[in-house]
């Protein structure tokens, strides 16, 4: 019985640890990742104490408000992280001593994909920008402009949002700004406050000072602005380190839960919904590795180990667009220098901005992440428009960032036409260009930019700057460009984008923003965007938004209403033990839906605890008098039937997963609800564990341990030994022995024989036929 962990906390930071782990609650709502998107959906959705919310995050805590504890160590003690502290955004990315806040399952290129609470916003510069109102037009977004400004505005109500972060109100390390803004003036620009209405709805040659999501001095992203709303309901729990692998689901394309782990699976209510928010990279991955995808994909990965998703029972949702039509900002970085320039390095950690921002309330130079200021440019190349963004910053790039007069321009295609898919290579390893590069693979994404930089360059020079980055004349700049392409903006989107056109043969999501192919699949991240148009992080927040209202609407109209039915309720009356869960409810009245919603709940007792709650069992039990309680049990809801509980026994072996249950007595029919489940121990660790079995196995003595087996009618298999019955896959589970595979494979629609061996512990390969017999040692193969 030895764990791998994870961690979970919600209300009462409650950390567990698990490998094969069966949560006995449902959900429903599913969050994968807790990026920008992720979080504001899970928030937005757990405002309605009924709806129950799981957020999966393949990383660890990050910001103070999570739990993180993470902190330089002038910051020790003080309550903060190194990603509260925008100072040290510099310091964070691209530094070897935090691999473990990056993605690490992107085979083809190294990038700085967050993975930790709150995604990519809990590690980037925190720029945040609205788009204009005629984006959502041109992409064909399924939702009007006036529903994007309403939804950004109620956002802000909860994320701070300033474009002077320092909270005494001044801007620092404003040379840069002083010179690249006269050069822009000389240009015919306008200086405009960049999220104003009237400022995003018209950008060409205008620009202003760099806004970003930052309050009184701090990062207030996500992960502190929305989670720390949301982290003391009791209908939200967060599991960090828990990276989702697939998404389980049934012919029909409804999903119906999610394992993570390598085996531990959390389950949907009957009217639960998944939201798909690991990112534009990484949200693809998942739903390709559940049998979601393009054919070749899935045929690719069909019966490869390591992706029992895409052979599971239900039949493949062919979607090819999934991974299609992928994305990113083109960018190339002009350093120059210029006699009015003071850089400021962030690396450097200067002690005077440090000791400011310490003890002056969060105020200075370290109050920013870097970017002082921004200018927005559209015109035409070769037929299409384009729009272009500078981004100025205090130092020089590369191997100018020690010069101490250098600063800075990132020069960005918002909007490039260069597109690449995601997806697994022949060696199954994920890369996020399988195919092209969404990287000047145009020659008229190159000319554009050439050309901007060309501007750009010479507006600078003739403000006084010099250019160090190359020659300035028109041919070594646009020579420049082409050869320092490629650079990675970390700007992704478009891999399962979201259209309101039906005839849009790219489109991969839907006008209600599910998944083509699954009925309560909804994308919650960068990868609904169409195309590209300013930093998409602020978009990003949105669409979360967005998506979690799609997610309630699925909910309610899945309800059921009062179709559930139970007994008459027992009045005073507390159902001891059996319990396999409990969620709020105001009144008693509530309980029985949700009971009939909750996998293996047989009965609840409701009782007016923290505002009212319903305890739901897995059988009646006994009865005890309580005043103001109200127990009821679920018609049609008969208890599974065990053996008599061995006492003080421990059945060795054979583990097929493991769920809490304070009693043992509830431990059969957590079993019953198992597949491939055949027996249990029940001992009281982390409060009360089911030890789930596919079978008895030796006995040992154990004081306090409690077993039994599932009493079962079901016939025996047949089984042979050292045979492997070749082909003919549907799908593979763990099992720690041949004879638990019997069950499993008579509970799998289209299995009719198997195949055991001892891969990862035991594994059972499930068959639609028996196929050609060879001898494999060790190997037993049954039929049903």
């Amino acid at each position: 019985m030895r764990l791998r962990s994870f961690r979970c906390w919600a209300s009462g930071l409650l950390s567990l640890t698990a490998t094969s782990f069966v949560d006995a609650q449902s959900y429903d709502a599913i969050v994968v990742g807790s990026g920008p998107g992720g979080l504001v959906a899970a928030e937005f959705l757990s405002r309605d104490s009924s709806v129950s919310v799981l957020i999966l995050e393949a990383g660890p805590k990050s910001l103070a408000a999570t739990g993180g504890t993470d902190s330089p160590d002038y910051a020790q003690g003080r309550g903060l992280t190194k990603f509260d502290i925008p100072g040290e955004y510099d310091n964070v990315i691209y530094n070897s001593v935090n691999e473990q806040y990056r993605v690490d399952w992107i085979s083809d290129q190294y990038m700085w994909l967050g993975k930790l609470v709150g995604g990519c916003s809990s590690i980037n510069a925190a720029l945040y920008f609205r788009p204009p109102d005629a984006y959502v037009t041109y992409m064909q977004w399924p939702f009007s402009a006036a529903q994007m400004v309403a939804k950004m505005d109620e956002n802000e109500k909860s994320h701070g949002h300033t474009d002077k972060p320092s909270s005494d109100g001044i801007w620092y390390t404003q040379e840069g700004y002083s010179i690249v803004s006269k050069a822009l003036l000389q240009r015919g620009y306008a200086e405009r406050t960049i999220n104003d209405a009237a400022a995003r709805n018209s950008k060409s040659k205008t620009f202003g000072h760099a806004p970003f999501t930052f309050k009184n001095g701090k990062r207030d992203t996500p992960a502190n602005a929305f989670w720390g709303i949301m982290s003391t309901r009791s209908n939200v729990r967060l599991l960090t380190e828990a990276k989702v692998d697939y998404v389980l689901r049934t012919s029909g394309g409804k999903a119906t839960g999610v394992v993570y782990n390598g085996g531990a699976q959390a389950f949907l209510s009957s009217r639960g919904a998944v939201l798909m928010a690991a990112g534009a990279l990484s949200t693809p991955k998942v739903l390709i590795q559940s049998g979601i995808g393009p054919s070749a994909q899935l045929s690719l990965l069909n019966g490869r180990n390591g992706f029992g998703g895409v052979s599971q029972a239900a039949a493949w949702v062919v979607n090819p667009n999934v991974g299609r039509n992928l994305f990113d900002t083109n960018v190339v970085f002009a350093s120059f220098s210029h006699p009015q320039m003071s850089s400021f390095l962030y690396k450097n950690k200067p002690s005077w901005a440090i000791n400011q921002y310490m003890n002056q309330g969060y105020s200075g130079p370290w109050t920013s992440s870097g970017p002082t200021l921004i200018s927005y440019e559209n015109y035409d190349v070769q037929g299409r428009t384009y729009e272009f963004q500078s981004t100025t910053l205090t130092t020089g790039f590369g191997e100018f960032y020690s010069r101490t007069n250098a600063f800075t321009l990132a020069l960005y295609v918002n909007n490039p036409e260069s597109r690449a898919a995601s997806g697994f290579d022949g060696n199954t390893n994920w890369k996020a260009f399988n195919e092209g590069t969404p990287y000047f693979s145009t020659s008229r994404d190159l000319a554009a930019l050439q050309s901007y930089a060309q501007r750009t360059v010479s507006a600078m020079v003739a403000q006084g700057a010099t250019f160090l980055s190359a020659a300035s004349d028109d041919t070594s700049v646009a020579n420049w460009v082409a050869a320092n392409r490629g650079f990675i903006t970390h700007h992704f989107g478009g891999s399962c984008y979201v259209s309101s056109n039906s005839a849009d043969s790219k489109r991969c999501a839907d006008e209600k923003m599910r998944v083509i192919g699954m009925t309560n699949v909804f994308v919650a991240d960068g990868s609904a965007m169409r195309d590209g148009t300013v930093n998409p992080y602020g978009f990003i927040m949105y669409i979360g938004r967005e998506a979690a209202d799609q997610a309630k609407a699925y909910i309610a109209a899945n309800t059921g209403g009062s179709s559930s039915s139970c007994s008459t309720v027992e009045n005073n009356v507390n159902y001891n033990g059996n319990d396999v869960a409990n969620r709020p409810s105001s009144a008693a009245s509530g309980c029985c839906d949700i009971c009939a919603a909750t996998s293996i709940c047989k009965a609840y007792t409701w009782t007016n605890y923290n505002g009212g709650t319903c305890w739901l069992k897995s059988a009646k039990g006994s009865a005890q008098t309580q005043t103001g309680a109200v127990s009821a049990t679920l018609n049609g809801g008969s208890t599974s039937s065990c053996t008599a509980i061995e006492e003080n026994v421990d059945y060795s072996g054979n583990d097929v997963g493991n769920s809490p249950s304070s009693n043992a007595e509830g431990c059969c029919a957590i079993c019953k609800a198992r597949s491939g489940c055949g027996a249990y121990t029940w001992t009281n660790y982390n409060s009360g564990t089911c030890w789930l079995k596919s079978g008895k196995g030796a006995t040992t003595s154990k004081t306090g341990a409690r077993s039994a087996q599932i009493g079962s009618t079901s016939p025996t298999c047949n089984l042979v030994n050292n045979v492997d019955y070749n082909g003919n896959d549907v799908g593979n589970s763990l099992s720690g022995t041949a004879t638990g595979c019997c069950d499993i494979c008579r509970s799998r629609t289209g299995c009719k024989v198997f195949t055991w061996t001892n891969y990862n512990g035991g594994t059972c390969w499930l068959k639609s036929l028996q196929g050609s017999a060879t001898t494999v040692a060790g190997a037993v193969s049954g039929t049903i």
